[in-house]
């Protein structure tokens, strides 16, 4: 079944532009009186329905929202900018930029530990925990706090997860987690291409994402498990390197809502390594009586991802 799903896996990500394909298609057609513009009509309404975990046409919400709680997902590469060049300057400019998101509970991926975001991080968030690249912040007391192992990673990947103390009395429970990446790399596809042409170029990209969607659906079948245990509401926070019509997605659907598909506008691209690609791929998931009344992608240049800033409430 693994198997089967990672090959599927590239076609996942592929959506936006079949649909994009029959648009233009369809519209051909029907500039043509074609018959043809009937199936691609079908198709697109065939379409609809998985298209709106990729895009939601709607207006983000203007008015107030009311008591809520804040979070925050974002990978911070490291804490270095997208050429990996060790400049203390970005270290202090992706930390402010992290500290003006104004969250109560902060979420972040691929930390590298050291650094000078230390400090003002626990200034501002007196409660942290941390393990593997993970990294929890929050403003409310944790009770409690454990790491849970990936299958077959020899505990070097997994997630974290913290039971908040809320102000209201209610106890959340917070879960931050990176999956295994698609292994995508623009500069060596380019790289490979210019070397040995756009076709070989291709095979090895989709070779690299087929060979990580098997251990990406292991590692995601563990959180589903995991989740579905918790005796609490869950708040799921982090980079899931996977499209919302994916595996990974529809799996957590039957536990969760998708932050973005609940009030997300537009596409909620999230990665920015593949510009002309709008691949949402960091995920905020909700459960129990908490559902999101926010979602928005805040744009930033120092990482190749964009945080995901959401504002939540209990019913």
């Amino acid at each position: 079944m693994a198997t089967d799903v990672a090959l599927l896996a590239p076609l996942s990500l592929m959506l936006p532009y079949l649909v994009l394909y029959h648009v233009m298609w369809s519209l051909m057609a029907t500039a043509h009186l074609h018959p043809s513009a009937l199936l691609g009509g079908t198709l697109l309404a065939l379409l609809w329905t998985p298209m709106g975990s990729w895009m939601q046409v709607r207006t983000p919400p203007s008015q107030s929202l009311g008591p809520h709680l804040s979070a925050a997902s974002w990978n911070v590469h490291h804490w270095r900018n997208r050429t990996w060049t060790e400049d203390s300057a970005t270290v202090a400019g992706m930390t402010q930029f992290a500290l003006n998101l104004d969250v109560e509970l902060l979420a972040l991926q691929d930390v590298r530990g050291g650094t000078a975001a230390e400090d003002p991080l626990r200034a501002a968030y007196p409660y942290r925990v941390a393990a593997y690249d993970l990294a929890l912040y929050s403003r409310y007391p944790i009770a409690q706090w454990d790491r849970v192992d990936f299958p077959s990673d020899s505990g070097r990947i997994g997630f974290i997860w913290a039971d908040v103390l809320l102000p209201e009395g209610d106890t959340l429970r917070v879960v931050n987690v990176h999956l295994v990446s698609t292994d995508v790399d623009l500069r060596e596809a380019q790289s490979e291409q210019a070397k040995s042409g756009w076709w070989q170029s291709a095979k090895l990209l989709l070779r690299r994402m087929v060979r990580r969607a098997e251990p990406r659906s292991v590692q995601a079948e563990s959180l589903a498990a995991w989740w579905a245990e918790s005796p609490r509401p869950v708040l799921v926070l982090g980079d899931f390197n996977d499209g919302p019509t994916s595996a990974t997605h529809r799996r957590l659907r039957t536990l969760g809502s998708d932050s973005f598909i609940q009030c997300g506008a537009g596409w909620g691209s999230t990665y920015r390594g593949l510009r002309l690609v709008p691949l949402r791929i960091d995920w905020v998931w909700t459960n129990g009586p908490w559902t999101a009344l926010e979602h928005r992608v805040v744009k930033q240049t120092w990482s190749d991802h964009n945080p995901v800033r959401v504002a939540i409430s209990s019913n």
